[in-house]
């Protein structure tokens, strides 16, 4: 169904906004006997580097579900959180260093891609420093982002009509550790974003002979 889409189904009725969250990330407005229900897991009312910000659905609803992880916490602007992601990648790079990031392998592993691509097209001095994300599930992902572009912010939409911007430039895939060569500075985002096991933690033990910087 699309969003807004109105779908009754034994005299119950939904539809659907968007939830900002991840690509198609949807909150659900479930009308029973005259009582209005929200229905939302994760939501960011945040516009990011390419999706659209969470709507505020035009009706109130009588009974609110939500996901409440971060429901007292006040996030800094996202330009601040951007700018300390980038520096800290740079510092480390600058030293000598590796970076391991642990990505989801939807929405979060695109965001970060579109960031550093970007800094390292602004960047020339880091051009020959390599990025690779080494996930097989976030390889088939970005299949799905090339393909759904309308379902992103506007930036993604006028961007797209001269280039793909999620075909980077400054980064490639990983297919698996016997890949890796640790020759040098690079970054490596790699799944799973917990860093609780996979192939981050494989990454982190091969070969790597100087300082590794994990951001999480």
């Amino acid at each position: 169904m699309n969003f807004h889409e109105e779908i009754e189904v034994n005299g119950i009725r939904f539809w659907s906004y968007n939830a900002g969250h991840v690509l198609g990330a949807a909150m659900f407005m479930i009308e029973i006997a005259g009582v209005k229900l929200l229905y939302t897991g994760d939501f960011s009312r945040q516009e990011d580097r390419h999706l659209m910000a969470a709507e505020v659905p035009n009706v109130r609803p009588d009974i609110l579900i939500i996901e409440s992880t971060y429901g007292t916490h006040v996030h800094e602007k996202r330009e601040v959180r951007e700018a300390r992601f980038t520096q800290t990648v740079h510092d480390t790079i600058l030293r000598g260093g590796r970076c391991l990031i642990p990505v989801f392998a939807l929405g979060r592993a695109q965001e970060l891609m579109l960031i550093l691509d970007e800094y390292w097209e602004a960047h020339p001095e880091l051009h020959d420093v390599p990025i690779y994300y080494a996930s097989s599930l976030a390889k088939k992902c970005m299949a799905v982002f090339q393909t759904y572009v309308n379902a992103m912010n506007d930036k993604i939409r006028r961007q797209i009509s001269v280039n793909n911007p999620f075909v980077f430039k400054h980064i490639s895939n990983l297919k698996n550790i016997d890949q890796f060569q640790d020759i040098g500075p690079s970054v490596v985002m790699a799944s799973p974003g917990m860093l609780q096991s996979g192939s981050l933690v494989n990454y982190s033990k091969h070969g790597v002979q100087t300082t590794v910087t994990v951001l999480s």
